[in-house]
């Protein structure tokens, strides 16, 4: 990848488009329109699967939608629109020195190509431990045919299409290092360690699991 100057703030926000900071999360992140997602606009079209109760379609989303929704679009358009160096070196900037970032807090990876750019970012940070949530299982594994190994500060996490029913992680991604999964319990018991946001307001506190490779993470229903 060609190498080109940092990006001032600004610059990089014209690049990439801007940040997130959720309420819940202990760190920036990027969100996308869930009207863009592939497999998930599919899913919510499916009574009572997860993505039909998608909490990035509701709450706080629905209520600032007219600035919400633009800025996502913005942020799509940029992945397609944006040289991929530019791309890289925007979110570079616009991430610093966090020691945490939040990839897709609304929406999903759209490309092999897009998942190189988050790869990309990661590498160029290495100080920063990212966490990527999807449901496009078919994009990593392609990604992984092309590219090899994840960045090591890169969590994969395969989320599930059902709740009560652990992600069953595909033959050609198990035993990959940074693929972790993500479950949603209801009226079963959790599949794995059970996310404590509940029980702090829908913060995440002290808690980062999310982010490391230290296993499934099954999420409350709420």
């Amino acid at each position: 990848m060609r190498v080109i100057p940092i990006l001032t703030k600004s610059q990089a926000q014209a690049a990439c488009g801007t940040l997130t900071q959720t309420s819940k999360m202990p760190c920036k992140s990027y969100s996308l329109p869930v009207i863009a997602c592939i497999t998930g606009f599919k899913m919510a079209q499916i009574p009572d699967s997860i993505c039909s109760h998608c909490y990035a379609d509701k709450g706080f989303y629905r209520m600032y939608s007219a600035t919400v929704e633009p800025a996502q679009h913005a942020r799509l358009d940029s992945i397609t629109s944006t040289p991929i160096d530019v791309w890289v070196n925007g979110m570079v900037t616009l991430i610093g020195l966090d020691d945490y970032f939040r990839w897709l807090d609304s929406g999903d990876i759209q490309s092999v190509d897009m998942l190189r750019r988050v790869a990309l970012v990661c590498e160029a940070t290495p100080h920063t431990n990212h966490w990527l949530p999807t449901r496009e299982y078919a994009i990593v594994r392609q990604y992984i045919d092309a590219y090899g190994a994840l960045p090591s500060n890169l969590t994969i996490r395969l989320s599930a299409m059902y709740f009560d029913k652990p992600v069953v992680v595909p033959k050609s991604l198990q035993g990959i290092a940074g693929i972790e999964t993500s479950n949603a319990h209801r009226t079963g018991a959790p599949m794995g360690f059970e996310c404590e946001a509940s029980t702090r307001d829908g913060q995440c506190g002290p808690c980062r699991h999310c982010f490391h490779r230290t296993g499934p993470v099954s999420y409350p229903f709420h």
